[in-house]
């Protein structure tokens, strides 16, 4: 569904709104999933927040205008939900096949982000260590920090601004480069035995400095 017709189902309501959120689950449901899935470790959870997602899409509808598209306006939606679940005191094991793990293409985006970025190997077997050990290091960032590796994985993989981040956060400008911030910092930590191996060092102070910037 595109945006001027989920803004026309808006306008009319009734079956036509109903009709509206059927497609939406239907193109965006496995999407969703698998962000919330990766996010909290839980399935059950995932699906709960995907339905709730659309719930509060159907009660803001009518905050919908047009000014981006569809889909990242239903994903800010999700983010909080899911920042908000993360916040909640529990803590359930993470699974390791949900089907939503980072690819090379984001560890490389990391090392990009770097200050002292260096040419990923050419070799396929260095490439596969790389990538395996880069998935390990972040199952438990994932793990030990869940809300922050959230958010870091939304600033490398979406590119969101401090600004986004603040949004989803509910903070001001000060406390928003404050989390990111620690974000960087447990990420250095968590990516440090993938660093070492990549880099040949076992800490990157300059971890990510320029992502949400």
């Amino acid at each position: 569904m595109d945006k001027n017709a989920f803004m026309r189902a808006c306008r009319d309501g009734g079956s036509a709104m109903e009709q509206a959120l059927l497609a939406l689950d239907r193109s965006f449901f496995a999407l969703l999933y698998r962000e919330c899935a990766r996010a909290v470790g839980d399935r059950d959870a995932a699906r709960d927040l995907v339905q709730d997602t659309f719930i509060k899409v159907w009660r803001r509808c009518s905050t919908f205008h047009g000014d981006s598209e569809l889909l990242p306006w239903i994903r800010a939606i999700q983010r909080r939900a899911i920042l908000d679940w993360l916040r909640k005191p529990r803590r359930e094991t993470p699974m390791d096949d949900i089907g939503g793990e980072l690819t090379s293409e984001v560890a490389e985006r990391i090392a990009d982000l770097s200050a002292q970025s260096l040419a990923t190997p050419v070799e396929e077997e260095r490439r596969r260590e790389l990538h395996a050990c880069f998935q390990r290091c972040w199952q438990r960032f994932e793990a030990a920090a869940p809300a922050h590796a959230a958010v870091m994985s939304w600033i490398v993989e979406d590119g969101l601004t401090h600004e986004e981040i603040g949004e989803l956060l509910g903070r001001t400008p000060g406390a928003t480069r404050e989390f990111v911030s620690q974000c960087r910092k447990r990420a250095r930590t968590h990516l440090a035995e993938w660093y070492e191996l990549a880099f040949g060092v076992s800490d990157r102070t300059a971890l990510l400095d320029d992502a949400g910037r």
